[in-house]
């Protein structure tokens, strides 16, 4: 079994009443930060996501249609795309309670220039949005690293349908989704690489608190492997 890294190229009453109107004054308070914060969020590239958001079709869409921008002509010789979503607030082995839940896309593709490299772009929701392109190195970890050609893990992006990385999602739940075994589930990560695509469904047990992952792998027609 063969695993390969991605390295940066350059650098790897009265009272009541009173509280009352204290009360209010918070939340006038809290809802301007609030509003401050979301300007400024807009203007960094941050965004605020719902950790479940890949149970909504629309953003679902959403998502998938900014690949596919960004991909633009490259979506031929992708590598990989990844979707992942991580809550630093609650999940973990060090919590970090004023996180918020992040977004984190990695498009992978074949550089344009040396066939040998690749380019990654890169979205954090919590950071900056979009990064910019960024060259790569590929560092093949285990045997037949010799043998290793990028030309033949690239894939065309097109092949991934939006209908079917609905489907595969939406059988991803059917086969883990389990109410009675768990505290809350979500889509924890998509992950597509040639001909497949790999869906975690990620939740905490209600038996012992514990955090478990669930995969479910298809093809790019969404049969099951």
């Amino acid at each position: 079994m063969k695993t390969k890294k991605f390295i940066a190229a350059g650098v790897l009453a009265a009272s009541l009443l009173g509280l009352q109107s204290c009360d209010k004054a918070k939340e006038k308070a809290q809802e301007a930060v609030s509003a401050a914060q979301e300007v400024a969020n807009e203007a960094s590239g941050k965004e605020s996501i719902d950790y479940k958001l890949f149970s909504d079709p629309a953003q679902t869409q959403k998502w998938y249609d900014a690949v596919v921008e960004k991909l633009g002509e490259n979506a031929k010789v992708t590598d990989e795309v990844r979707f992942h979503i991580s809550r630093p607030s609650v999940e973990g082995m060090i919590k970090r309670k004023d996180d918020p839940d992040n977004l984190m896309i990695s498009i992978v593709y074949q550089d344009n220039v040396d066939k040998r490299r690749v380019q990654e772009i890169n979205y954090h929701s919590n950071h900056n949005g979009w990064e910019a392109p960024e060259t790569k190195e590929i560092n093949v970890i285990g045997p037949n690293a010799d043998k290793f050609r990028l030309e033949d893990e690239l894939f065309d992006f097109k092949e991934v349908t939006l209908e079917t990385l609905k489907k595969v999602i939406d059988d991803a739940w059917k086969k883990h989704k389990d109410d009675e075994a768990f505290e809350y589930q979500y889509v924890n990560d998509i992950t597509i690489k040639q001909n497949e695509i790999e869906v975690s469904i990620k939740g905490k047990l209600k038996s012992n608190a514990q955090e478990k992952s669930n995969y479910y792998k298809t093809d790019f027609k969404g049969n099951a492997r």
